[in-house]
């Protein structure tokens, strides 16, 4: 080959070469801006969501007090409702079925005791004589009902 061949030949190599690397660099420039441009939508939208969600958060939090708020009212609603219901209830089933404590039955013994003895007197007969120990048998009675009622 002649010098001006080679140097023909050279200098399209060179060229080649150096158009090959532009078309790689073309390339990567072109990746590079699409890298950039999709990074910059990236950071607006998740600036966007960011701001969004912590809005929604906030409103989110602020529905769950004002909810635990009604929520507490009613369950103290409930509850003195139930308190009061349950306790009117049981003065009401106590009342219906007589209870009573051991000195009113007691009170009731005696008071029979005595009607018992004024009617034996006025048939003509004797009264008999007191007994303490009667009131005892009935608050003994009375102890063993209340065990049988629970």
């Amino acid at each position: 080959m002649t010098d001006t061949n080679t140097k023909d030949f050279k200098e399209i190599a060179e060229k080649a070469s150096d158009l090959a690397k532009n078309i790689w660099l073309a390339g990567l420039g072109a990746y590079g801006k699409a890298f950039d441009e999709a990074q910059g939508q990236y950071d607006k939208v998740s600036e966007k969501v960011s701001k969004e969600s912590s809005r929604l958060f906030d409103e989110l939090v602020a529905k769950g007090k004002k909810l635990e708020g009604e929520t507490q009212t009613k369950l103290t609603e409930v509850k003195e409702k139930s308190t009061s219901t349950l306790e009117e209830r049981l003065a009401q089933v106590k009342e219906s079925l007589s209870f009573s404590t051991n000195a009113d039955l007691a009170a009731k013994v005696d008071e029979l005791s005595e009607k018992l003895d004024l009617v034996i007197e006025a048939v003509g007969g004797t009264a008999a004589p007191k007994k303490a120990a009667a009131p005892k048998k009935a608050a003994a009675s009375a102890a063993a009902d209340k065990k049988e009622a629970k």
